[in-house]
């Protein structure tokens, strides 16, 4: 059954109370996997940089990418990007405080990079991945691209990511169906990879990857990490999130 924009927001909103009601360890872990499963995402879409080049291997890598979303909703797991939009839905609708608001994104987003860290050190150097990618000069352009922008571009480029990363959530949201879900989810966010959007999770597994490969430091990668999590709330949470609100808050 889909759901009507009324009713959805409704749904959306329910969801973002109940993941602030969940027990510490309970969105800890299920961050965790959010995390790893997004930074699966990511190893697919450099793992086809490594075996092609151009802008087709850059197109198909991207629509690879949307797997690790899929998990994560499909799947089960808490996303800080996701809960930009659905968290946030449940403050404006006055169904939780700012400090619980608060308290569930910082909470997810140290989960998220838990999750992505643990999964760049046990595949990236257990299995070698890392140290490939670096033979190929695949991992290294990558990491730069991110944390060579300025922070304005890191939040503008984090701010438009999450605009698309919601909208496929709000999509995905509409119906029951999981076939249905991957698909509403999938163009909306091959093409945010594929026009190089700063995803905070994504790059919290890039920037792992590099550190552990001697590319980026752990100061380049906090620096990241913050104005892209900036950038996805203000899409996320006040672009989607507050929009949305607005046109169905009665």
């Amino acid at each position: 059954m889909d759901l009507l924009a009324g009713e959805l927001f409704a749904v959306t909103a329910e969801k973002g109370l109940k993941k602030t009601k969940n027990r510490l360890m309970k969105t800890l872990v299920s961050s965790m996997l959010a995390g790893v499963y997004i930074g699966i995402g990511y190893i697919a879409y450099l793992k086809t940089l490594s075996v092609s080049d151009g802008d087709y291997a850059s197109l198909i890598g991207a629509s690879l990418f949307p797997l690790g979303l899929t998990l994560v909703l499909v799947a089960g797991a808490e996303l800080f990007t996701g809960n930009c939009m659905d968290v946030a839905m449940a403050f404006f609708a006055k169904k939780i405080t700012f400090p619980a608001l608060v308290k569930n994104w910082a909470l997810v987003f140290v989960g998220n990079f838990l999750g992505s860290f643990l999964l760049a050190f046990v595949y990236g150097e257990g299995l070698g991945f890392t140290k490939t990618l670096l033979a190929e000069n695949i991992l290294a352009p990558v990491v730069l691209s991110k944390i060579s922008s300025s922070p304005l571009q890191m939040i503008v480029s984090g701010m438009f990511c999450n605009i698309m990363v919601c909208l496929g959530v709000w999509l995905a949201n509409s119906t029951k169906n999981n076939a249905s879900k991957a698909i509403l989810l999938w163009v909306p966010i091959t093409v945010f990879v594929f026009l190089g959007l700063q995803h905070s999770v994504a790059n919290m597994f890039l920037l792992s990857a590099g550190l552990l490969a001697g590319i980026n430091t752990f100061g380049q990668m906090l620096v990241n990490l913050l104005f892209v999590g900036l950038g996805n709330i203000i899409g996320g949470a006040l672009f989607v999130g507050g929009s949305y609100t607005y046109l169905n808050r009665n």
